[in-house]
C-alpha cells in the first residue's frame, strides 16, 4: 500500500469513528484526497456538503499543524468546541482573547502537538505569529469562506485579499480554497490571489432540489407583514428572516412576536453574550425564529431551518443564494422567499459599491420563466427539471385546467 492510500484508510478511519459518517461524499473525497497528497485544491461545493470535513479530517492524518482561516469569531469558537469534542487538540486566536491566552496559543504552536489553529485573516498577518508557524510544521492551510477574497464574491473582505502574500511568506503550503457560492469568475479570482496556480478545482453542483425558491414585490411594510406571517405558518419550524439594518432586526422581531411569532433579533449591535444566546435559543429550538442581519447562520449547524425569508434584498445574486442556502441542510423540503419593495432596490443601489452587481439579482425578481433556471444559470450550471419555485408551481396548477378546457372545446360532442 502506498503511503497515500495509506493516509486515506486512515482518514476514512477518522470520518467513522470520530464524525459517524460511514464514508466521504464524491466532493469531500477529491478534497480530502488533495490534501493528504500535498496538493492545493479550490473547493467549492454547496451549502451543507460537508465542506469543513475536508481540512477537519486531513488534520488528523497529516504531521503537522493544520490552519484555518474563518471569517467570523463566533464560527471559529464554535469550531474550536466541536473538534474538541471529537477529541481534537484545537485552539483559536483571536481578540476576545487576554494576552495570556493568546501566549498560550503561541506555545502550543511552538510545542508542535497543536492539531487545527483557527485564525482571522487579519491576525494571520500579523509577524508574531507568521514567525511562530515559521518555526512549526505547517502541514495545510485552509481558506474557509474563499469568496471574501474576491471583489466579485458576495461578501469581499479586503484581509482576504492579502492571503496571497501571507502564503507566499509561509513557504508556499498546501491550500484548500473553500466556498459553496463562486462564480467562474470568483473561482478564478480566488486561485491567481492565492498564486495557486494550476490546481485541481472541486465543483460540486450548485441546484438544492429540496428548496422551494419565490418572491414577491410589496406595496409597502403592512403588506409584507402579512406575507411574511403567511409564509412562516405552513413551515411550521425553524425559520431565519434576514433585513437590511440592526433597526430592522428590532422592528421585526416586534412584529413578528406582535403576531404570536417567538423570535429574537441578532445583529453586530448586540452585546457578544446576547448575540450568543440568541444563537442559542436557536439552536435548541427555545424560539422559532431569528431576525438578523446577513452574518447570522454562517457556519451555523442546523440542518433543520424549514424557511428562509429575505425582507430586503441581498448585496447580490450570490450573496442571495448562499443566505438562501441556510435552508434544508437536512434534504427536506424547505422554503426560500424574497419580499421587497422599489424602496429596497434604490436603497442597495445606493450602498453596493458597484450597482451592476445588483442586475442579476433583479433579473432573478423580475424576469419570466422558472426562477430555479435563472439561479442556476448565474453559476453556469444547467437545469434538469425544477424542483420547486413559485413561476413552476403556478404553471402546474395552470396548465392542466386550461388543457382540459381546450380538449372539451375541441370535442365533437361538447
Amino acid at each position: 500500500m502506498t503511503e497515500l492510500a495509506s493516509r486515506i484508510e486512515r482518514a476514512r478511519e477518522e470520518l467513522r469513528t470520530r464524525f459517524g459518517h460511514p464514508d466521504f461524499r464524491p466532493g469531500q473525497y477529491r478534497a480530502v484526497r488533495a490534501a493528504l497528497a500535498g496538493r492545493s485544491a479550490l473547493v467549492v461545493l454547496p451549502t451543507g456538503a460537508g465542506k469543513s470535513l475536508c481540512y477537519q479530517v486531513p488534520a488528523l492524518v497529516l504531521d503537522g499543524l493544520t490552519v484555518v482561516v474563518s471569517p467570523l469569531i463566533s464560527l471559529m469558537q464554535d469550531q474550536v468546541l466541536a473538534a474538541r469534542s471529537r477529541g481534537v487538540w484545537a485552539a483559536a486566536l483571536n481578540s476576545t482573547m487576554s494576552p495570556s491566552e493568546q501566549g498560550q496559543v503561541l506555545r502550543d504552536v511552538a510545542g508542535g502537538g497543536l492539531r487545527l489553529l483557527f485564525v482571522a485573516p487579519e491576525r494571520l498577518a500579523t509577524g508574531a505569529l507568521i514567525g511562530a508557524l515559521r518555526g512549526t510544521r505547517l502541514a495545510l492551510l485552509a481558506v474557509d469562506e474563499a469568496h471574501c477574497i474576491s471583489e466579485w464574491g458576495p461578501e469581499f473582505r479586503p484581509s482576504y485579499r492579502r492571503l496571497g502574500l501571507v502564503r507566499l511568506a509561509l513557504g508556499h503550503p498546501p491550500t484548500l480554497a473553500l466556498t459553496a457560492t463562486a462564480t467562474r469568475a470568483v473561482r478564478d479570482d480566488i486561485v491567481a490571489s492565492l498564486r495557486l496556480g494550476a490546481i485541481e478545482r472541486i465543483v460540486g453542483a450548485f441546484d438544492r432540489p429540496n428548496l422551494v425558491f419565490g418572491a414577491a414585490r410589496v406595496r409597502d411594510d403592512d403588506e409584507r407583514r402579512r406575507r411574511l406571517i403567511g409564509l412562516l405558518r405552513p413551515y411550521r419550524g425553524p425559520a431565519m428572516v434576514y433585513v437590511p439594518t440592526r433597526l430592522a432586526a428590532e422592528r421585526w422581531t416586534r412584529a413578528l412576536g406582535n403576531a404570536g411569532v417567538p423570535a429574537s433579533p441578532y445583529h453586530a449591535g448586540l452585546e457578544h453574550s446576547v448575540r450568543r444566546g440568541a444563537q442559542n435559543d436557536f439552536l435548541t429550538e427555545r424560539i422559532d425564529c431569528v431576525v438578523a442581519t446577513s452574518a447570522f447562520g454562517l457556519g451555523i449547524d442546523k440542518a433543520n431551518v424549514r424557511s428562509v425569508i429575505h425582507l430586503g434584498l441581498s448585496t447580490s445574486l450570490e450573496a442571495y443564494y448562499q443566505e438562501a442556502g441556510r435552508a434544508g441542510r437536512d434534504g427536506k423540503r424547505a422554503r426560500c422567499d424574497i419580499l421587497w419593495t422599489k424602496a429596497d432596490l434604490k436603497l442597495e443601489r445606493a450602498i453596493v459599491p458597484d450597482p451592476r452587481r445588483l442586475d442579476p439579482l433583479l433579473r432573478y425578481l423580475t424576469a419570466f420563466g422558472c426562477r430555479r433556471r435563472l439561479l442556476l444559470a448565474h453559476f453556469g450550471e444547467r437545469m434538469r427539471a425544477c424542483g420547486g419555485c413559485d413561476r413552476c408551481e403556478k404553471r402546474r396548477r395552470w396548465w392542466p385546467a386550461r388543457s382540459k378546457d381546450r380538449i372539451a372545446a375541441a370535442s365533437p360532442t361538447a
